[in-house]
């Protein structure tokens, strides 16, 4: 799939919401260097920027899309903007801070080489945050990829059994302080908005959209799988 094609068609809407176990690691950790590698539209980021988490902080911002790059670019002109690979960031060696991947890992052909890169760039008392797709073996969405049911189209992999991620991870001597999963819920509004080819900022402004975004579907079988991890002391 073209990845500038996919990037017009499948937008991620602006909002004010932060993960609440990735806001809770903000709240406490020190740190002057952040990144979000595979940034996408930039959401996470406007949002940690509007609750102005990015006061005296160097923030980096990277991703395939140069579509999505740009419009990360108009959040924060002061953004240190990447077209890069997850597996290739091209940021220095023990640069980065505080690292964030939300619902990444599953698209790139090598999560181990992913996982390697993070090490790379990760400062010495840096955390990480990274979500995946976790699916049960019952769970099913409608798309379908390489003879399976998938959550979304462009993922190569969907994870099923924790030792197929934690053990990477471990691998590259990390220690994992949080491992949580919760169950995906399909929003409606979502939807219909990405088919009508809505603005990124619709709900920004919008309570009409607001309130309908609260309707939402639960995603049987399918979980995001939240992980907050760091080098081994």
């Amino acid at each position: 799939m073209d990845i500038e094609q996919y990037s017009k068609q499948h937008i991620y809407f602006y909002s004010d919401d932060v993960p609440k176990l990735l806001e809770q690691y903000l709240r406490i950790a020190d740190f002057s260097s952040f990144a979000d590698i595979g940034c996408g539209d930039g959401a996470l980021l406007y949002a940690l920027n509007k609750r102005e988490y990015f006061k005296n902080k160097k923030v980096y911002a990277v991703d395939l899309s140069k579509t999505r790059i740009k419009r990360v670019q108009e959040i924060n002109n002061e953004f240190k903007c990447t077209f890069g690979d997850a597996c290739n960031t091209r940021l220095p060696d023990q640069s980065i801070d505080f690292l964030v991947s939300m619902q990444v890992i599953e698209h790139v052909p090598d999560d181990s080489k992913m996982i390697q890169e993070i090490a790379r760039i990760l400062s010495k008392d840096g955390i990480v945050y990274l979500s995946t797709v976790f699916k049960k073996w019952y769970g099913w969405y409608f798309y379908r990829c390489d003879g399976k049911w998938r959550l979304d189209p462009t993922h190569l992999r969907e994870y099923s059994v924790d030792s197929q991620l934690l053990g990477i991870i471990k691998k590259d001597d990390f220690e994992v302080l949080e491992n949580k999963k919760t169950l995906f819920w399909f929003s409606i509004s979502d939807f219909i908005l990405r088919k009508l080819k809505s603005s990124h900022q619709i709900y920004l402004n919008n309570r009409f959209f607001q309130k309908l975004r609260i309707i939402k579907l639960p995603i049987i079988g399918y979980y995001n799988w939240e992980l907050i991890f760091r080098r081994k002391r």
